[in-house]
């Protein structure tokens, strides 16, 4: 033999036939609180400085050391990390005047004629 009883009741219903606490306003109070709290707390975060000021806990943390690995074994033909960059010298290419090109090229024998005046006068100085 089997039985089946349906009831259909609200949960605030059952809630006062078992004789359980009506916590409904406690739960408004609850979230009202934490949506206080967490607005406040949004405001005043700021996430570029909070990640400066924990830079290094990060770069020193296990699985930021495996990420990196993993990327370098990966890509090893990638560019060198920015800090060995910056700490290499980088070197300048060198730039004549245009008098010293001049003459450069005129002892090669490739010199082209000055259109200015004063470009003839700074080339025989």
């Amino acid at each position: 033999m089997q039985i089946k009883i349906e009831i259909d009741v609200k949960p605030e219903e059952l809630r006062r036939f078992l004789g359980l606490p009506d916590v409904a306003g406690l739960q408004e109070d609850v979230l009202q609180f934490l949506r206080e709290k967490l607005g406040a707390a949004s405001e005043s975060f700021d996430p570029a400085s909070f990640v400066k000021d924990n830079l290094q806990t990060i770069r020193n943390s296990t699985p930021w050391k495996k990420f990196v690995a993993a990327a370098k074994a990966r890509a090893p033909h990638l560019s060198p990390e920015p800090e060995a960059e910056e700490a290499a010298p980088k070197k300048r290419a060198r730039t004549r005047p245009a008098a010293k090109r001049a003459r450069a090229a005129k002892k090669q024998g490739t010199a082209q004629r000055p259109e200015t005046p004063a470009a003839d006068a700074a080339d025989e100085s």
